[in-house]
């Protein structure tokens, strides 16, 4: 009789475990309306449409000009977007 957890080999199932997503890599996940879920970069917060009249070209965005120093110390070395 296999262990609870383990399979008939005395193993622990085949799972694919993610990396968590969190503050240290930069990422957090993000659920959408449209029922997905990923991780989404900080600073990639500001590209996305949270609303009809929201811009994804804001100022905090590539787009909009943002450069790496105007972002805040502990966000600069996050990937811009």
């Amino acid at each position: 009789m296999a262990r609870q957890g383990l399979d008939a080999n005395g193993k622990p199932p085949s799972t694919i475990v993610p990396r968590p997503a969190g503050h240290g890599s930069g990422q957090i996940n993000m659920t959408f309306t449209d029922g997905s879920a990923r991780p989404v970069g900080l600073n990639e917060l500001w590209t996305l449409t949270w609303h009809r009249g929201c811009s994804a070209g804001g100022p905090w965005t590539k787009a909009g000009g943002v450069r790496p120093e105007d972002w805040p110390a502990w966000m600069r070395r996050f990937k811009d977007y």
